[in-house]
């Protein structure tokens, strides 16, 4: 296949006349698509999507990006674009089977066809860049329908005092085994439990970026947060700790609340520098475990609609109910205005200014009303 490997091809047809002539037709596409590994009409998409993630990784790769985002596209790719067009050549890619396509994903959610939308208008756009494709037929697929804005999910002030103290009991509860003996540094993760809910009400972080911090991020005396990093796991590596936040954006300075402070100072005097939130043997804490453990122990807290995300989400809900500007609230999330208004912000009663001065849009002058209320009387 160009790089000294093999492959097995192989055609059925009615006839071994016309099987063997399919086979012959097979094997020329393939010559076609290694020469050079140059692409041109007749190359297979599968090939062209294979071209595509290889150069995406590399890209990620020389910017020191996360390699989550290549992962997660090659996932659309594996699981949805190959089994749909894969077999298609580049100029049989029309813009109708692009959008059943995208129009499939999208009866599973909108977040999926979305993401599926830019994969597939990724890799369109890299075969008319290499002269593969004339133009990218995903620009005229359909517009995305979003459906129904989902409430945002927010807990209140007795509900975050409940959690606390639950948390604060299961810790101990999971810090001995079935004969009381201590599991020592094993159940740290449940004992930290309580500080991940603070840091992450007093901050609104993600819950990655909140597990890379160290104790060199953090100053008691200045109270203030860098949250400058974020935990993935990286596929046959392991656990990496990336520059920036989220999707590379850079590191966001906070300044901590009053009440966060002492547990702010105590993590940091335990960290030595190292990692503030870290796993039993003292190293970095994969997200995805962490997200595990919180959600047995929101099961078992009586809690089973919370996830991480709910915090964030109620720290710009405190924000929202404290009449501060989305402005301040997408400083302190480190999102855009846009992302807050549609994801963070609940609705709330769009005329609180205003409503007062409408009490008088049917008072006469001499104070009688023309209402319901008025004719009642």
């Amino acid at each position: 296949m160009g790089n000294g490997s093999s492959k097995l091809v192989e055609r059925t047809r009615g006839t071994k006349t016309k099987a063997t002539n399919a086979l012959k037709e097979r094997l020329q596409e393939l010559a076609k698509e290694i020469i050079a590994g140059e692409i041109a009409s007749d190359t297979r998409f599968a090939k062209i999507c294979d071209l595509w993630l290889e150069e995406l990784k590399r890209e990620y790769k020389l910017a020191g990006k996360s390699p989550q985002t290549p992962r997660l596209y090659e996932g659309y790719v594996r699981n949805w674009i190959k089994p749909h067009l894969g077999e298609l050549q580049a100029r049989e890619i029309r813009a109708m089977a692009c959008n059943r396509l995208i129009q499939k994903g999208r009866d599973k959610s909108f977040e999926t066809a979305k993401s599926l939308r830019a994969v597939l208008s990724g890799i369109c756009a890299f075969a008319v860049r290499f002269g593969a494709m004339d133009v990218n037929p995903v620009k005229s697929t359909s517009r995305l329908a979003k459906g129904k804005k989902r409430d945002v999910k927010a807990m209140t002030l007795e509900q975050r005092h409940d959690l606390l103290t639950k948390l604060e009991e299961y810790g101990r509860k999971r810090s001995v085994d079935a004969k009381g003996r201590s599991l020592g540094r094993r159940a740290q993760v449940w004992q930290d439990l309580p500080d991940i809910v603070r840091a992450m009400l007093a901050t609104g972080s993600r819950l990655g970026e909140l597990l890379a911090l160290d104790g060199d991020e953090i100053e008691p005396s200045k109270k203030t947060v860098l949250l400058g990093h974020h935990i993935v796991r990286e596929p046959g590596v392991g656990l990496l700790r990336m520059d920036g936040r989220k999707g590379g954006e850079p590191g966001l300075l906070l300044r901590a609340p009053d009440w966060s402070v002492p547990m702010w100072r105590r993590r940091k005097l335990a960290s030595g520098g190292g990692p503030l939130f870290p796993s039993w043997n003292g190293e970095w804490q994969d997200p995805g475990n962490v997200i595990k453990r919180i959600r047995q122990a929101m099961d078992e807290c009586g809690f089973e609609w919370v996830t991480s995300h709910v915090w964030r989400k109620t720290v710009a809900t405190v924000l929202d109910e404290a009449d501060l500007p989305t402005t301040a609230i997408a400083d302190q999330l480190g999102n855009t205005t846009k992302v807050v208004e549609e994801h963070y912000r609940a609705k709330r009663v769009a005329n609180e200014a205003t409503a007062d001065a409408l009490e008088n849009i049917l008072r006469d002058d001499d104070g009688g009303q023309h209402g319901e209320e008025a004719e009642a009387e």
